[in-house]
């Protein structure tokens, strides 16, 4: 029974731990409760522990105050969970008599802490859990750099010591009321064997307003602090008063009067004396000062130059706004320094930026390799600072500085791996800005910076990451991409990306992860269906996107690799040999593959019991979905307007039989009924409609003629225009285009304008004439009003100058609507050029017409600019 209890039923273990008191002299009444316990097993023998998905290590104490009622000793029992079902627990009596609920609640609790410690080794020991710092409340934000716990292991947000008790080697008198009495009772009480000592101190939240005179204590071996420690933190104190002491200077002359004259300079040296405890003390052994939220607001000269081996120093979330020259003399060794999140006002709300008092503060760090000013204001001549930076950087973080205009060449000189540069506007104003960071740049945050190009990364061959969120790039320029050669993940989500029509993600060799989220992309063309084919995962949510057969196949093409592969996480190519780890951490790779692991598989879009029809696809490739969502993956249709999920949507083999079979079908039943009434109708045709019938063949020759002009022209940058615009319109809206357009254009625009009442050339048919016109204009103005879609010559316009542009490919086609035109009077033409195509609406106030003839001209002047100067013909 008692071998059940600790392996299977954790429900029977209080049970059996009360019987277990009287196995040596039982009586019937026990034998009666142990029989019921094994009928209750009976009874139960088909209930089961169930574990299922991971949801950390979870433990529950608990006691039972004085429940032995023989020897009034309390019952201390725990649980532990993991994935959902318990790994390990206990109810057993406590070996002392406690006498409080507290102190039996206590117990229980020390007992549970233990097993959880030894739980918590067990499970690092056998790589069943990672050992990850303690994060910082969510509410704190983070850049690539992450937070101070993200870089050492022996203390937590809140100033804690998180190292093992049993190692004695620390004392953590945080968030005591007397921290000072607390540490000389715990030196005395030192455990004074073989080489312990003190080597991790915790003083946070002591409510200190000076750092005290501690450090010349001694523990029960004798040892000084100051000697031993090696990890000091003095988090969560209130550094910000300044006591100011008034010492006078007495004389006395010969009438016995005295004199009194104050001291000034003692009062400039004591002003700022929170530090008076760390001065005139030698640290032979530190190595890591946390002095996080400690409301510092100056640094002055000298402060850690009792610290010749320091090497990761915290000064983040304070309030420091000036940084002495000298103010880190003497740290020849450090090689981390955390200035992040530092906030201060003036006396009046006025924010106030921190300033270098000289601009070689950092010539004193020899050995840096990581600077964080994450979330830190600093004025704008402090980035000049950066010059005199060691050569061994690594790791910087200016994210959210409020600087801007990066100098040239200005990190040259460094070793840098990781940049975040996020927040600052225009910081990449210059395109040399990164110049000489060609070969050591890995990682590089860019958010929010008003980026409109990426030429600023041109060559970086060693680049791996790339996160430029929320700029307003529009292209991935080709050269740029060819130059990537080991660029592994580009996310420009929230940029102004169009659709391509080249190669351009293709280009990236070694390129796994692209996000293309929240931007302008309304089409998924052929060529970015297939330029996706080496990469392993997109992401296109957010987008307008117009259902097409490409679409679909993308969609297909996930959902069938959702069958073949697994996820596969994003790994560093170059990796990182430095011993200290950790002092290079960035959280690129992290953020990447938190997305890779969290997503939404792709799901096939079933209809009744049909879920995949095995549909031949036209592209391949090997990419996942990692944004999916059925709810967003959706596109728009253009005969309705109507949104599709991508599923539904035909591929395109599929739209080229119908396209086949809709055409025989057309072809069949039109010849099936013009068969049986083959003679009436042209009897009756002949006859009623004359003029018709001859509009009809004119129609039919033109068309021919159509399809023979130009057939294979094409317009390309030596292509002579004689004109810049070829203006449609119908004959009602023939005053308007006289009186107000032709005036505008021609006078105010200097722009060449071809009328088919003016510029038609006699002898030629209209439709030649047409087509002529179109040619040699360079851009294509229709004047569209409800009686412009009455007219069925104006629509035939409208088709043929949709037509000629896709043949000659070009996109050169301004829309003006004299007047709304609801989406039921719409030809599916009309309606497709103004999804596809922005528009300009003639306005009725008087006021707001100055704007119209502004943009118009600006667009038509944008027009004449695409291609070089030619000489007409005209």
């Amino acid at each position: 029974m008692k071998n059940e209890d600790n392996q299977t039923r954790p429900d029977i273990s209080f049970a059996v731990n009360v019987l277990s008191r009287y196995v040596n002299n039982p009586s019937q009444q026990h034998v009666n409760a142990v029989k019921r316990i094994v009928r209750y097993l009976i009874n139960t023998k088909d209930l089961c522990i169930r574990y299922g998905e991971s949801d950390g290590l979870i433990g529950y104490s608990d006691s039972d105050y004085a429940s032995d009622v023989d020897t009034r000793k309390s019952t201390t029992s725990y649980i532990f969970m993991m994935n959902g079902g318990p790994i390990t627990w206990s109810s057993q009596k406590q070996k002392t008599i406690a006498l409080s609920i507290t102190e039996a609640e206590f117990v229980a609790a020390c007992e549970a802490a233990k097993e959880m410690i030894w739980l918590r080794q067990l499970m690092i020991y056998a790589c069943l859990i990672r050992v990850i710092s303690p994060q910082p409340p969510p509410h704190i934000p983070k850049c690539l750099t992450g937070y101070m716990t993200d870089v050492q292991s022996w203390t937590d947000y809140d100033g804690r010591l998180i190292v093992y008790p049993d190692d004695n080697n620390s004392i953590d008198v945080s968030y005591h009321l007397d921290c000072v009495g607390q540490l000389q009772r715990q030196l005395r009480q030192f455990p004074c064997s073989g080489n312990n000592s003190v080597q991790y101190l915790s003083m946070a939240n002591c409510q200190f307003h000076i750092i005290p005179s501690v450090f010349h204590y001694k523990d029960s071996c004798g040892n000084t602090l100051s000697g031993t420690v090696e990890y000091l933190t003095l988090t969560g104190n209130n550094f910000s008063i300044e006591y100011t002491f008034h010492p006078y200077d007495v004389q006395m002359n010969a009438t016995n009067a005295k004199s009194a004259f104050e001291d000034t300079s003692f009062e400039r040296n004591i002003a700022n004396c929170w530090s008076n405890g760390l001065r005139g003390v030698t640290f032979p052994r530190l190595r890591e000062l946390d002095l996080r939220l400690c409301r510092i607001r100056k640094l002055e000269d000298s402060m850690f130059s009792g610290m010749p081996y320091l090497e990761k120093l915290y000064l983040g979330e304070n309030n420091i706004f000036l940084i002495s020259a000298g103010t880190f003399s003497g740290l020849k060794r450090l090689i981390h320094l955390d200035f992040s999140r530092n906030y201060e006002f003036d006396e009046y709300g006025t924010y106030q930026g921190l300033y270098f008092d000289e601009c070689n503060v950092f010539q004193e760090l020899v050995n840096i390799e990581s600077i964080d000013f994450s979330f830190t204001k600093m004025a704008q001549r402090n980035i000049d600072g950066f010059r005199h930076v060691s050569a061994k950087l690594q790791r910087l973080s200016i994210c959210h500085a409020g600087l801007s205009n990066l100098i040239p060449g200005l990190l040259a000189g460094t070793s840098l791996k990781f940049l975040d540069v996020s927040g600052n506007i225009n910081i990449f104003a210059d395109d040399d800005a990164l110049r000489g960071l060609e070969h050591s740049l890995q990682v590089v945050y860019a958010n929010d910076i008003a980026l409109k190009k990426l030429d600023v990364f041109e060559n970086m061959k060693s680049l791996e990451i790339l996160r430029a969120r929320n700029n307003e790039i529009t292209t991935i320029g080709r050269k740029i991409a060819r130059s990537l050669v080991n660029l592994q993940v580009i996310d420009l989500d929230m940029n102004r990306l169009i659709a391509w029509s080249r190669p351009t993600v293709s280009l990236m060799p070694s390129l796994k992860f692209l996000s293309v989220r929240s931007n302008n992309i309304n089409v998924i063309s052929e060529q970015m269906a297939r330029d996706f084919e080496n990469v392993s995962y997109i992401g296109l949510t957010g987008n307008y996107i117009v259902c097409n057969c490409n679409a679909r196949e993308i969609f297909e093409l996930a959902l069938r690799n959702e069958m073949d592969r697994k996820d596969e996480l994003i790994e560093e190519k170059r990796k990182n040999q430095y011993a200290n780890v950790s002092l290079l951490y960035h959280s690129g790779y992290e953020d990447v593959n938190y997305a890779i692991a969290n997503r939404k598989y792709v799901r096939p879009n079933c209809i009744g019991n049909n879920c995949y029809n095995g549909t031949p696809l036209e592209i391949s490739g090997k990419f996942l979905l990692f944004d999916y969502d059925k709810a967003t993956y959706n596109c728009l249709t253009i005969t309705d307007g109507k949104t599709k999920s991508f599923a539904r949507v035909p591929s395109c083999k599929e739209t080229k039989d119908m396209e086949v079979g809709a055409a025989i079908q057309n072809y069949w039943n039109k010849y099936l009924l013009i068969i049986p009434l083959l003679l009436m109708p042209f009897l009756i045709i002949g006859f009623v409609f004359k003029r018709n019938l001859r509009y009809f063949f004119i129609t039919i020759r033109n068309s021919a003629m159509l399809s023979l002009i130009n057939k294979n022209e094409h317009i390309d940058e030596n292509t002579i225009f004689n004109y810049d615009v070829f203006v449609s319109y119908s004959n009602e809206d023939r005053a308007w285009v006289l009186d107000y357009l032709l005036p505008h254009l021609e006078t105010d625009c200097n722009v060449s304008v071809c009328l088919h009442e003016r510029d038609f050339l006699v002898g030629l048919s209209i439709l030649e004439n047409i087509v002529a016109c179109m040619d040699r204009s360079r851009a294509i103005m229709l004047i569209i009003s409800q009686r412009f879609l009455v007219s069925q010559w104006c629509q035939f316009e409208m088709h043929l100058a949709q037509h000629r542009l896709l043949e000659t490919r070009r996109e050169d086609l301004i829309l003006v609507l004299l007047e709304d035109i609801p989406r039921r009077l719409r030809p599916n033409t009309l309606h497709y050029l103004m999804v596809t195509n922005t528009y300009i609406v003639w306005p009725k106030e008087d006021a707001e017409q100055v704007l119209f003839w502004r943009r118009l001209k600006k667009s038509l002047v944008t027009q004449k600019m695409k291609q070089p100067e030619n000489v007409s013909l005209a």
